[in-house]
């Protein structure tokens, strides 16, 4: 397998969407990606760290570490950081407990601190002392990767066989020079910058006199879809009670487990896309957790933020962050499945007919415009003020009630991202991967978000609150059982007998 991300020795500037990650986070907002991994036998440190050992050179990004430019002159760039040791990011961690749920508390523990900034930004934890399966937790800064990024690295860092031999050994040590001096970094960092700008000019020129209409036309698409967004945002919303503060550091997770082959059946018979099949189904249970705590929805609407990949064809093994957003607007009543499916499906039809993401791709490209300097001045303003109105929060010890103080949802009520996994087993020191926790990154005062991944034919909703805001996630992931349930059984209803094969029987 080829080794992705920049080869060992070339540096690599971050793109403004990468380097987004690091001016929007905070102690209160970490952006580190990942999540607990089990297996179904017992893995020794030492096996697994010779493991990695043996296929660290395949992501050389993982021995990179970030090299920032005085003044903020531009963003930072990756580097070989001749101080690496893979000892200092592969951890082992002894558990208190042996149950699933307490290796889970203790797992986010460990998740919660910020990564440090002068190392490569990444820890791996083996966690030892779950009762006949081994479980490691995976920290992952958002400003290298995102979720398709992500699993091309487990691609190359896991195995499709139990008893497959470790990659060839790279042809050359890894024997990285200095860091750059002062000097350099800022001659560097004002090259690129200026660089950047005299490319980003001289392309639209060149556009604009090679051909005027299309660049004409283009621009009117972008105002059109533009003017389509400003409608989105103009739909008002309700507000949660997952974003009736600003979030905390402290995060809870719980995993819904479903057969892959029961989605394609609802989709068979409802229509739309396994992605409309799961949205309807997120949806329908946060509706029926505010009817449940009796939070007054009066016919109002909730938005939901859903990354998209819009990576070229010949980018999909990059890493680094390549992705825009939906924002399909649905009822928060609780409704008939049925209705609600047919409105999700018109809304991310509509979507995709106005083309928004790409838009969105677009004005990001331009946002490239934006000086770094005063994106961190922006940055350095803001994570004081959101930590210091986080921590009052925590001091007054709020809890959002009925009826009760909060702030106003701004723009979106809750994230759902979904990245298509594997379908068939992987295995990990010839121990094979059973299901995996994913913690997802939360902001703001968006308090709860869903991971959607399929793995080894099963769909996986990781459920990921601030248990400020949302404390009993459980209850959440009751309705999204419930709303399944429902759900199958109305597609298994309406199908003719012999078109469901492969679907699980009740």
């Amino acid at each position: 397998m080829a080794a992705i991300g920049s080869p060992a020795g070339v540096r690599r500037r971050l793109s403004t969407q990468d380097a987004g990650f690091l001016y929007g986070e905070s102690r209160s907002a970490p952006l580190h990606i990942g999540g607990v991994s089990i297996f179904d036998g017992e893995i020794s440190f030492e096996a697994a760290l010779q493991y990695m050992k043996e296929r660290i050179h395949q992501v050389p990004r993982f021995r990179q570490r970030l090299v920032f430019a005085p003044f903020n002159l531009n963003h930072a760039v990756l580097v070989d950081d001749p101080d690496f040791k893979l000892e200092n990011h592969f951890k082992r961690h002894k558990l208190k407990g042996d149950t699933e749920a307490e290796m889970l508390h203790e797992a986010l523990e460990l998740y919660e601190p910020l990564l440090d900034r002068g190392k490569p930004l990444w820890e791996i934890y083996m966690l030892e002392g779950l009762k006949g399966r081994a479980a490691m937790l995976t920290k992952v800064h958002h400003a290298l990767i995102d979720g398709v990024s992500g699993m091309e690295i487990s691609r190359l860092t896991s195995d499709f066989t139990p008893d497959a031999p470790p990659p060839p050994p790279p042809e050359e040590a890894f024997n990285p020079p200095p860091l750059p001096g002062p000097t350099e970094i800022l001659m560097d960092a004002a090259r690129d910058f200026f660089k950047a700008q005299l490319d980003s000019t001289s392309r639209a020129m060149e556009e604009m006199v090679r051909n005027p209409a299309e660049v004409a036309e283009r621009t009117n698409k972008m105002m059109e879809s533009m003017q389509s967004m400003a409608r989105v945002f103009a739909r008002p919303i309700v507000t949660t009670p997952w974003n009736a503060a600003l979030i905390s550091s402290k995060r809870d997770v719980t995993l819904c487990r479903y057969p892959f082959a029961d989605f394609r059946a609802i989709r068979s018979a409802f229509g739309g896309t396994v992605n409309d099949v799961v949205l309807t189904i997120l949806s329908e249970a946060a509706a029926r957790y505010l009817k449940h705590h009796g939070y007054a929805t009066n016919g109002g609407e909730m938005r939901i933020g859903c990354p998209v990949n819009v990576r070229r064809p010949e980018e999909q093994t990059d890493l680094g962050n390549r992705v825009s957003i939906m924002l399909p607007t649905v009822p928060a009543d609780s409704m008939d499945l049925g209705e609600r499916h047919r409105r999700v499906c018109a809304e991310t039809e509509q979507i995709k007919k106005e083309q928004l993401p790409q838009t969105l791709d677009r004005m990001m490209d331009s946002g490239n415009l934006m000086p770094p300097a005063l994106m961190g001045m922006m940055s350095r303003m803001g994570k004081a003020s959101v930590d210091t109105a986080s921590a009052m929060v925590r001091m007054w010890n709020f809890r959002p009630s009925p009826g009760g103080l909060a702030m106003p949802a701004l723009g979106i009520n809750f994230m759902a991202s979904n990245v298509p996994g594997f379908q068939v087993p992987t295995y990990f020191c010839g121990k094979q991967l059973v299901e995996g926790f994913a913690v997802f990154p939360l902001f703001g005062n968006i308090g709860y978000g869903v991971g959607i991944t399929s793995y080894n034919q099963q769909m996986f909703l990781n459920l990921t609150s601030d248990p400020t805001l949302l404390p009993d996630l459980d209850r959440m992931k009751q309705f999204c059982d419930e709303v399944f349930e429902e759900f199958r059984g109305r597609a298994i209803a309406q199908l003719p007998a012999g078109t469901i094969a492969g679907v699980t029987a009740s």
